[in-house]
């Protein structure tokens, strides 16, 4: 969870109406026909009563024009279909259709593709193969519990910042950098510190052990360059797959920690 130190945002509510994204039209963005059945079989497995299947951007965004209350989900797994440039055209669309929850299934999981759907405006990606019960709660999570919508020269989607524990809305570092009242290192250590924090308040060990591995780096390092960058979004991305990995086994689950470890380590060589 790396500090958005580069950004100024300006707020704007949410337009999201908390409706149950079972409810709404779930429009599917897939060029491959398999794929594109196999997640339409999750989502009704999971309780979806509305989808719409698209194998073109330009499908999809027309159809998010045009349904009523609805939800994206767009399938990144090759060159046929950029879904971080289909999540941005679709914010940059008219009416409500810009605002529109999204999430990104997607077999790519390095760095640069994450933080280029993040970027992009996309509410949140999954890593495939992913179960219904994945898929229920990363829906759940972006339309009963969305985020602020942000708009800026350069972005269009949602507040890109980490919430505070108590769901009171997002941190201010962005803001507080800017007006010098802490520095770029001194936020992203505020920010494993609350981690650690989240996490052991949540009973959630290994998370948490997470936010220790980002501790003892920033406590290491002078200050925040593209390397100590590249490692800050290291722990962000694995964050994120402990969280899809959620009811599986522990063993599953500190694979993905000591891999980041042992990642960490390498990179501390380099």
């Amino acid at each position: 969870m790396a500090a958005e130190l580069d950004i100024d945002f300006g707020d704007e509510a949410s337009s999201g109406d908390g409706l149950d994204w079972r409810q709404r039209a779930v429009i599917v963005c897939d060029p491959t026909p398999f794929s594109r059945r196999l997640t339409v079989d999750i989502l009704r497995y999971a309780g979806a009563e509305r989808i719409q299947t698209c194998s073109t951007p330009e499908s999809a965004i027309w159809f998010a024009e045009n349904a009523d209350q609805s939800v994206m989900v767009v399938d990144w797994r090759d060159e046929r279909l950029d879904a971080a440039q289909t999540i941005r055209k679709l914010r940059r669309s008219k009416g409500e259709a810009n605002r529109i929850p999204t999430l990104i299934l997607s077999t790519k999981n390095t760095l640069l593709d994450i933080e280029a759907a993040r970027d992009a405006g996309a509410d949140t990606l999954a890593l495939r193969p992913v179960s219904p019960r994945g898929v229920t709660e990363r829906l759940t999570e972006i339309t009963q519990r969305p985020r602020a919508f942000v708009k800026t020269s350069n972005y269009s989607g949602p507040d890109r910042r980490v919430r505070k524990a108590d769901g009171a809305g997002a941190y201010k570092r962005d803001r507080d950098v800017a007006e010098g009242m802490t520095t770029p290192l001194q936020a992203a250590r505020a920010q494993a510190q609350s981690i650690i924090f989240t996490m052991l308040r949540r009973g959630d060990e290994l998370s948490a052990r997470i936010g220790r591995s980002l501790e003892r780096f920033l406590a290491s390092v002078d200050a925040l360059g593209d390397r100590e960058r590249e490692i800050i979004q290291l722990h962000r991305a694995s964050l994120g797959r402990l969280a899809d990995l959620q009811g599986e086994s522990r063993e599953e689950r500190m694979e993905v920690v000591e891999g980041l470890e042992t990642l960490v380590r390498r990179r501390l060589r380099d």
